[in-house]
């Protein structure tokens, strides 16, 4: 048996839960797009006014310590949940999110026998606390945007670990029952002393992961955003080469590389405008988003200039797939703000040997150049025979 201040302890926390309130809502006003931000500060206030409740406990059922309270921290962890689905872009689901809380004051205030439990409200609210910690432990696994945090798993592992340690209670509860009120002169159970203790430490852990969590992610926007092509939303040139150096270098002779311009580039924005021209080229790089098979690598180079690169993939598929883009260009046409115009593209393929990034390239470009002079809107494989029809 050990004693504990359990005022004490409520009141550290309601420090712990203002502190992180306020860091979460300035940085909410310097980034206001940023919603999660907003749920996370108002997750912490509202649990921090749940303390300052609780560490009002007496021996007696109050509707404001034990109901209201116990519900502010309950509903701390459904707005830390709301974050969590704003942070990936997900729907919400405002009504199941504050459910628990609901159920906890409808149950404690409206049923006396729960309300002047203390054991049979303890088992309720750790299996409340259990769901809401295995639905943000879910959450923050469920990475849909491709971006890979590293701190996902060490969250999501920490909040599981928090609703399983709360499960505890319920046999706890059962073996050792726990004293109503917070009288620091009653003797609670040591494993009630050890809980109340792990729930502090869980409040500054949980904390500082969403701080971990939203600096990954700036990290990762800031780094996409660096090997993005802004217009097409594709692989810029940077980033296109890196991943094809890496590619190369692994497991040279394998895969082929696909060099394309569209046709005639300059005389769309000199008939229809630099804007229609912007037009073509975010529509022709979603086009080459859309047909590119599984795995391959695609880029805008710069200007009207594109590539793709296909791993694992032999000539005759990549000559196939160049002329499958090709007629699909010439079938579809884009739509610019003068209505629909014909777009046609170049392409050249290199493949099939032990070479480096800038062979390939060299060897997709030469083959490119030869499309281009046997009339354009074609698509040539590089041969020896046209290295020496072009020297």
């Amino acid at each position: 048996m050990a004693a504990i201040h359990l005022p004490t302890i409520m009141l550290g926390s309601f420090a712990a839960l203002l502190v992180f309130s306020v860091f979460f809502i300035l940085d909410w006003l310097r980034a206001r797009h940023r919603l999660e931000l907003l749920m996370w500060s108002l997750s912490f206030f509202t649990g921090a006014i749940g303390f300052v409740l609780l560490a009002q406990r007496t021996n007696d059922y109050s509707f404001f310590t034990i109901s209201l309270g116990n519900s502010l921290a309950l509903a701390g962890l459904a707005f830390v949940w709301v974050g969590l689905r704003l942070f990936d872009a997900r729907r919400l689901h405002i009504v199941a999110a504050f459910a628990g809380p609901v159920l906890w004051t409808v149950l404690t205030a409206g049923v006396p026998a729960i309300g002047s439990s203390v054991n049979i409200r303890l088992c309720i609210y750790s299996v409340l606390v259990a769901v809401y910690s295995t639905l943000i432990a879910r959450e923050v696994l469920r990475d849909v945007v491709g971006e890979t945090l590293p701190s996902r798993l060490v969250v999501a592992i920490w909040f599981f670990l928090h609703g399983f340690i709360y499960l505890l209670r319920i046999p706890f509860s059962f073996l050792w029952p726990v004293v109503a009120g917070g009288d620091a002169r009653v003797l609670q159970p040591f494993w009630y002393s050890v809980i109340t203790f792990e729930l502090f430490v869980h409040i500054i852990v949980g904390g500082f992961s969403f701080f971990v969590l939203m600096k990954e992610r700036m990290e990762w926007e800031h780094r996409k955003a660096a090997e993005t092509d802004a217009l097409t939303g594709l692989a810029n040139r940077r980033a296109f080469f890196s991943r094809l150096d890496r590619l190369t270098s692994e497991d040279r002779g394998r895969g082929a590389l696909l060099y394309m311009d569209i046709d005639h580039f300059k005389r769309i924005n000199d008939q229809h405008g630099h804007s229609a021209g912007d037009m073509v080229l975010s529509a022709f790089g979603a086009l080459l988003a859309r047909e590119a098979p599984e795995g391959a690598v695609v880029a805008r180079l710069g200007g009207e200039e594109f590539a793709a690169f296909l791993p694992d993939m032999g000539e005759g598929d990549a000559m196939a797939f160049g002329n499958h883009l090709r007629k699909v260009l010439s079938r579809e046409g884009f739509n610019v703000d003068a209505g629909k115009i014909s777009v046609s593209v170049s392409i050249g393929v290199a493949s099939g040997c032990p070479l480096s990034s800038d062979e390939l390239l060299k060897r997709a470009d030469i083959a490119l150049y030869r499309s281009k002079l046997e009339g354009r809107d074609r698509v040539t494989l590089w041969m020896p025979e046209v290295v020496v029809a072009t020297a």
